[in-house]
């Protein structure tokens, strides 16, 4: 029941404020620049990292990023960039 009130209460600011709901929740943002950029924002953290596979948590999910020559080029506490020839995003 909480739960339930508190995303009403997370609806009402993002209409209050025009603001996008998954922005005023802190759910994950993912931005993808072609086939050679990721960015995400809102993540908790890097899983696995290769030149082939990164994994990401997301929070309420993971995402997983597939391609050749992957680098994790810059991340801190708010988002992330990935860039390399990405060929497959799945959401775990």
């Amino acid at each position: 029941m909480a739960e339930k009130r508190r995303t009403g209460l997370l609806e009402k600011t993002a209409q209050v404020f025009d603001l996008p709901a998954d922005v005023v929740a802190g759910l994950p943002r993912l931005e993808l620049i072609g086939d050679r950029e990721l960015r995400m924002e809102n993540h908790r953290g890097i899983l696995a990292y290769g030149t082939q596979e990164i994994h990401i948590s997301g929070g309420v999910f993971g995402v997983k990023v597939c391609g050749q020559e992957l680098e994790l080029r810059t991340m801190n506490a708010l988002e992330l960039l990935i860039t390399g020839y990405i060929t497959d995003i799945h959401i775990i």
